[in-house]
């Protein structure tokens, strides 16, 4: 059986708040909760996707059933010795999540090709290989492998990184409790696919916190009321979404001009001055939501939705799971996982 780490079935609500709210809520759950023993962890989570970025494309759409697959490390890439396969999957509401613990040599050559177990014997994450070999990792590491044939052609996408303090019940037998509480700052990302820039850029504003709480059941009501006194509410937060939206809110902006900051419009671009940011036309007709900022590298949350279409109507038809199950060895492009070789190595 896969051990607690390896398997995670829970509900997961996020909150975009402020830094003065992030601080009164710590000071809140200081009475129920404690930060846990490993602090402020930077994390990077690199994400995989088709070449027309489906995966992330479908997700935003808000369909029933979504799914994603994920490189994650506590602690930067380069400097990680332990690094996670992890499948993201949600349904109704619910977040499920598997994952196979390898070492980061282990990990490249797995997603280059090499089957899971051959790749744990080879590049051993611990001194006990077969500890990551039992029947529930070998379970998870088949649901991988499912997830490289459902998708073909998966390279590195996007790679967020975040400063994160993950709070836990000081009682852990405390029923009046939640499971976990997350604060993420710092948010930024890389965009994997853009040969011309590695350059970090913001996810998030300077005065923005992601919260997540995460709990197999309802809220205590003394976390209820907490949330309640201080304005906090829930907010559907994805950052490797809001990450795509930035990208695709830059790629609209190139070649489009703002307007006046007296408000008059600009006939060249159509670009009108709205409440809460400049809203700029792109020469083609199309423009961008009002709270989208248009400057690849402002301080501001880019919520890139494109008035009149959505943002996944260019995706391919997905194929049912059956059809891709079929028992036979797997077979992954030598371009997707030469991408993925040659990221890892240079991270």
């Amino acid at each position: 059986m896969a051990t607690a780490g390896d398997t995670f079935e829970r509900k997961e609500k996020k909150y975009l708040i402020t830094a003065a709210q992030c601080e009164a809520i710590k000071q809140g759950l200081a009475a129920h909760m404690r930060l846990d023993d490993y602090g402020a962890t930077r994390i990077d989570s690199l994400y995989l996707d088709t070449e027309d970025r489906s995966l992330i494309c479908r997700s935003l759409e808000k369909p029933l059933y979504k799914e994603k697959l994920r490189i994650r490390t506590y602690g930067a890439f380069s400097q990680s010795e332990v690094t996670y396969v992890e499948i993201k999957k949600k349904f109704e509401g619910i977040v499920y999540k598997r994952r196979v613990r390898m070492s980061a040599e282990g990990a490249r050559a797995y997603c280059d090709g090499l089957p899971y177990e051959m790749a744990q014997m080879a590049y051993p994450v611990s001194s006990k290989p077969d500890s990551d070999l039992t029947p529930g990792k070998l379970q998870i590491a088949r649901e991988i492998d499912a997830f490289f044939e459902r998708y073909e052609g998966l390279r590195p996408s996007m790679l967020i990184s975040c400063m994160r303090e993950a709070w836990c019940p000081i009682d852990v037998d405390d029923g009046d409790c939640v499971d976990r509480v997350t604060f993420d700052e710092n948010i930024t990302y890389v965009d994997l696919m853009d040969s011309e820039s590695a350059m970090r850029r913001p996810v998030t504003g300077p005065d923005q916190v992601v919260m997540e709480i995460k709990c197999a059941g309802g809220y205590p009501i003394w976390l209820c009321e907490l949330l309640s006194q201080h304005g906090v509410y829930p907010r559907s937060f994805s950052k490797y979404g809001n990450a795509y939206r930035r990208v695709l809110a830059a790629k609209r902006s190139k070649g489009s001009r703002c307007v006046q900051a007296d408000g008059k419009r600009d006939a060249s671009a159509g670009g009108v001055l709205v409440a809460d940011g400049l809203r700029c036309d792109a020469r083609d007709g199309s423009y961008l939501s009002s709270d989208v900022c248009v400057a690849p590298d402002a301080d501001c949350t880019a919520r890139a939705s494109w008035q009149g279409g959505s943002v996944g109507e260019n995706l391919t038809s997905r194929s049912t799971a059956s059809s891709h199950l079929a028992k036979k060895p797997i077979a992954r492009t030598s371009e997707k996982t030469g991408l993925l070789r040659r990221f890892l190595k240079a991270s």
